[in-house]
C-alpha cells in the first residue's frame, strides 16, 4: 500500500510543478548574483590592472627622480670646481698685479733717482696702473704718490683724478666722483716718504658711453692749494710719468 502510495505520488505532475517554481526563482534570484559577481571580477580584474600600472609608472618616475638628483649633485659639483678655479686664477691675477705695481714702484724710484730733478723737495707721481676689468668700459687704477724733503715732515693731502679724451665731436673730462658714480670724491694722502692709493684692489673708473680717454690729469691739493698737477697717458697696461 505505501508503495503504491509513492509511486502515485511520484506520477501526480501536481507535485512536480511546485518544484519547478521553485527552481525558476531560485534561478531568478541567481541571476543578478551571478552578474554582481561578474561585474566585481571585473572590477577586480581592472583594478589590479590600474594598480599594476600605477606602481610601474611610480617606479619609473622614482627612477627619473633618483637620475635627476644625481644629475644635480654632478652639476652642483662640477660648479663647485669651476668657482674654485675661477677663485684660484683670480687670485693667482691679483697677485701678478701687484707684483707688476710693486716692479714698476721699483723701476720708477730708480727712474727718479737718476733724474736731475730727484734732490729738489716736493712731490712726485712715482707710478700710475691702469688695467682693463672683466667688465667692458670698467678699468681699475692705483697711483704711488711720493715725497723728497725734510724727513720729519708728513704729508696730508687729496689726490684728485680728471679722464680727459675724446666724445663725439668734441672733447669731454670726467673727474673722480663721475667715474665712479658719486662713491669716491678724492684719494686721500697721509705719507711721510710714499704712499700708493687706494691701499686696496684699486679704485674702480666707469668711463661713459661713446667716451675715449686720452690722457689722465693728477692734482694734488691741500686747503685749496695745489702741490702737485700731473698730467700722463691713457693705457690699460699701466703708465709711468
Amino acid at each position: 500500500m505505501a508503495a503504491d502510495r509513492q509511486e502515485t505520488a511520484e506520477q501526480d505532475p501536481g507535485a512536480a510543478g511546485p518544484r519547478r517554481t521553485r527552481a525558476r526563482w531560485m534561478l531568478v534570484a541567481a541571476l543578478p548574483l551571478a552578474v554582481w559577481l561578474g561585474w566585481f571580477a571585473a572590477m577586480n580584474s581592472s583594478a589590479m590592472q590600474d594598480y599594476q600600472r600605477l606602481r610601474d609608472e611610480r617606479s619609473a618616475i622614482q627612477s627619473e627622480l633618483e637620475e635627476t638628483r644625481l644629475r644635480h649633485q654632478q652639476l652642483e659639483v662640477d660648479l663647485m670646481v669651476a668657482r674654485q678655479s675661477v677663485a684660484d686664477g683670480q687670485a693667482v691675477i691679483a697677485d701678478l698685479e701687484q707684483q707688476l705695481f710693486r716692479l714698476q714702484q721699483d723701476l720708477a724710484q730708480y727712474q727718479g733717482a737718476l733724474a736731475p730733478s730727484a734732490a729738489a723737495p716736493g712731490l712726485r707721481i712715482q707710478a700710475f696702473e691702469l688695467q682693463r676689468t672683466d667688465v667692458p668700459g670698467v678699468f681699475r687704477c692705483k697711483v704711488m704718490v711720493s715725497r723728497v724733503g725734510n724727513e720729519s715732515d708728513t704729508v696730508e693731502a687729496r689726490l684728485r683724478l680728471t679722464v680727459l679724451g675724446q666724445q663725439g665731436d668734441g672733447r669731454a673730462e670726467y673727474g673722480l666722483p663721475e667715474l665712479t658714480g658719486g662713491r669716491v670724491q678724492y684719494l686721500p694722502l697721509n705719507f711721510r716718504y710714499f704712499q700708493v692709493v687706494p691701499d686696496t684692489e684699486g679704485v674702480e673708473l666707469m668711463l661713459p658711453l661713446g667716451f675715449e680717454p686720452k690722457t689722465v690729469q693728477l692734482k694734488v691739493e691741500n686747503e685749496g692749494k695745489l702741490l702737485l698737477e700731473q698730467t700722463v697717458e691713457w693705457t690699460d697696461m699701466g703708465v709711468r710719468p
